[in-house]
């Protein structure tokens, strides 16, 4: 996952708002019979996610799409997909019978038709599903059920926990940083400094601030809104526009703290302040972040939840090693957001914080959902700023040289499980970089990571204002800087971008590429950094052009808005 904010403590357990749809009404069929009372009052449940079989090839549909040319942002909407992609009504009616089944307390279809949403009590989710008391475990599908039922994904809600300690933050301020004295005092990057390091500024006296974009965040917690105001009144800034709701519903108790949440909504607004709406999407990441994901895109994926709208840009800044993924998951997770895409919606996830190839165990891998072809991966990077704000130096986020036994850094590589897509050529991705077969390479960019200096964020229950960093900073600044070019795409009467990663694979291999994207060539995200094979780019150096550090490297917003508009949509 993205690393947090760093000051420490958990927000205090009164500082609690009402979640919307926590009856769980929100998906025709549900009861909402588990969202009645507190979380720490329920008993045990298991969430049981089914991917059904649809029809048409809806992944290889989103990859046309996403390529510019003869249906390049085609979006459709989710009547048209439901018509084209979802299951048949054979396998509906069946899948709906499940309600029937001792323990089973909730069924319900996502709107595409695409995903069954179920809640029972763990003694008939191992009746049924083969669901043991390990997390994720080896699923079944039930007998006279199979043919209706594609992937299962198990989970576990209602638990409850302690919440984790993030390091704190102090660095030598660069650059000249705007905003009140706590902020300041902080020694983080403010808004004005992030705007004009990233070339912001232009598309900011062009009027483009985020308005009429939407956003989707994954939560760890639901959270009250003053730190907002304050942050705002600081930098002299609008009060983002925050609603939240959990998944399934009626959630409201975690294992991790609240400072995910704080960092996405405040990164998001430092560089969009006016965007239409920032939903955080809480989700229980105690249990298997496998099936807290798929949650996550349920949700997202279901307009009654959200004013009826759907979002425009998921920012997600967490991820497991895919190998925490069982097969099953994997592919439902991807239909998800091969859904989104096909849809208009920009997915970017973290790319991690354990380094090169780091994963959570110490078995070598990369990050899902960062390693889907539909996601936007986002490194890490540090910064260093002139007296006018903008990059002298960019180097790879990682201090596994200084500190190696507390190291972290840009996590990248190559996937274990996706093949290469066409879409990934350009300037640095040579047969040298990867050893085998070729598969999916990560990150596809970077941006400000390191908690030195990080990104100035203000929560009043870990000590005021701090630093935020790790890939879960860089992943809503990058996230905000597309939004400033969704919205210009919206207000000139275009579609949204959707997935945006063979545009910029495409734009890397044109002549502009050193305009649209700040290079990164200096450092390298291995856990061993001064061996031969840290150093070179196979083992995650920097080098000119793509790294399987920082991708692309960072955006130059104006730049890239720019060739945003230059290469239109299919007529």
């Amino acid at each position: 996952m993205g690393r947090r904010i760093s000051l420490g403590l958990a927000l205090p357990a009164a500082v609690m708002i009402a979640c919307l749809a926590c009856a769980g009404n929100a998906i025709a069929g549900t009861s909402g019979h588990d969202a009645a009372t507190s979380a720490g009052k329920q008993e045990m449940l298991r969430v049981v996610i089914l991917g059904l079989p649809g029809r048409g090839n809806a992944l290889a549909a989103a990859q046309k799409i996403a390529y510019p040319g003869a249906r390049y942002r085609k979006f459709l909407t989710q009547a048209e997909f439901r018509e084209q992609f979802g299951a048949g009504p054979k396998v509906r009616q069946k899948v709906l019978t499940l309600r029937n089944k001792p323990g089973v307390r909730r069924v319900s279809l996502n709107p595409s038709q695409t995903v069954a949403l179920t809640v029972m009590t763990p003694a008939a989710a191992r009746r049924l599903f083969c669901a043991g008391p390990k997390i994720p475990g080896k699923p079944c599908r039930p007998k006279g059920y199979k043919w209706a039922i594609k992937q299962v994904s198990v989970g576990e809600i209602f638990p409850q926990g302690p919440a984790p300690t993030p390091p704190r933050s102090a660095t030598e301020l660069t650059g000249t940083p705007e905003g009140c004295s706590g902020a300041i005092k902080s020694k983080a990057l403010t808004p004005n400094q992030l705007n004009t390091a990233y070339e912001v500024d232009e598309l900011r006296s062009r009027g483009l601030d985020g308005s009429g974009v939407r956003v989707n965040t994954l939560s760890s917690a639901v959270v009250g809104t003053s730190d907002f105001k304050t942050w705002a009144n600081c930098f002299n800034q609008p009060l983002p526009r925050v609603t939240q709701f959990a998944m399934p519903g009626g959630v409201n108790a975690t294992q991790d703290d609240p400072d995910e949440t704080v960092l996405d909504v405040e990164a998001l607004a430092a560089i969009a302040p006016r965007l239409e709406q920032i939903t955080p999407i809480f989700v229980p990441l105690d249990q298997n972040f496998s099936n807290s994901f798929i949650l996550f895109m349920l949700g997202s994926l279901d307009p009654s939840r959200q004013g009826g709208k759907l979002p425009d840009i998921l920012s997600i800044s967490d991820g497991v090693c895919e190998y925490r993924f069982t097969k099953a998951e994997k592919y439902l997770g991807n239909r998800l957001l091969a859904e989104a895409a096909a849809l208009g919606v920009t997915s970017l996830s973290a790319s991690g914080d354990l380094g090169f190839q780091g994963c959570e165990s110490g078995k070598p891998g990369t990050s899902f959902p960062a390693s889907s072809r539909f996601v936007t991966a986002v490194g890490g990077t540090n910064l260093t700023l002139s007296q006018g704000n903008e990059i002298t130096v960019q180097p790879v986020w990682s201090t596994y040289a200084t500190e190696p036994k507390q190291g972290v850094g840009s996590g990248g590589g190559p996937s274990h499980f996706w093949p290469r897509p066409p879409f990934q050529t350009g300037p640095g991705i040579t047969p040298s970089l990867q050893k085998g077969s070729p598969t999916r390479l990560t990150p596809d960019l970077g941006a400000m990571a390191s908690f030195k200096p990080g990104v100035a964020v203000y929560q009043e229950g870990t000590g005021g204002w701090g630093g935020g960093g790790g890939t879960s900073a860089a992943t809503p600044v990058t996230a905000a800087m597309v939004a400033l070019a969704v919205q210009q795409e919206k207000e000139a009467g275009r579609p949204p971008l959707g997935s945006i990663n063979p545009l910029l694979y495409s734009l890397a291999r044109g002549p502009g590429y050193g305009s649209i994207f700040y290079d990164v060539t200096v450092g390298t995200a291995s856990k061993k950094p001064n061996t031969p094979f840290g150093k070179s780019p196979a083992g995650g150096a920097a080098q000119p052009g793509y790294d399987l550090a920082t991708g692309l490297g960072s955006l130059r917003a104006t730049a890239f808005a720019d060739a945003v508009a230059a290469t239109p949509p299919a007529p």
